[in-house]
């Protein structure tokens, strides 16, 4: 429960605005950041209806609406594009293969790192950090070959 304090604190050094709607699965207070409803706890978005009650985004609409959003560039066309180009490595043989495939990540990796920085959105940094995470699986897996 600290760390779900510490998220919400965080927002509020943000600037963002704790609402009186709660999450319907944690029960947290909802917070109001960069026109969005969010949830510091659950990390769901929410929209607010008419009558004052808090709806839950499906996390399907906020993939892909955040994806074309990201700073007007798109994530996902990067994230297929680095897909391909791990693809189509000329392997000379295996240990070339996996030293490769491995400089790649690495590079790669550094590029999602300085993309964090510009993100403005909640899911923006949500879908690179977990990019990022899925990037050092990829490299720590390689390395125990």
């Amino acid at each position: 429960m600290d760390k779900n304090i510490s998220e919400a604190v965080e927002l509020l050094y943000k600037g963002a605005k704790m609402l009186a709607q709660h999450c319907v699965d944690c029960k947290m207070p909802l917070f109001e950041y960069e026109g969005k409803v969010i949830c510091p706890s659950c990390k769901r978005e929410f929209k607010i209806d008419k009558n004052g009650n808090a709806i839950p985004i499906e996390r399907k609409e906020v993939e892909k609406k955040d994806a074309t959003k990201c700073e007007g560039k798109d994530v996902e066309k990067k994230v297929e594009d680095i897909k391909n180009e791990i693809k189509n490595i000329k392997i000379e043989d295996d240990k070339s293969k996996y030293a490769q495939a491995e400089e790649i990540l690495r590079s790669k990796l550094l590029y999602v790192i300085s993309r964090i920085g510009e993100c403005k959105s909640i899911e923006c940094l949500h879908n690179l950090v977990d990019l990022a995470l899925k990037i050092v699986e990829l490299i720590e897996r390689i390395e125990k070959i």
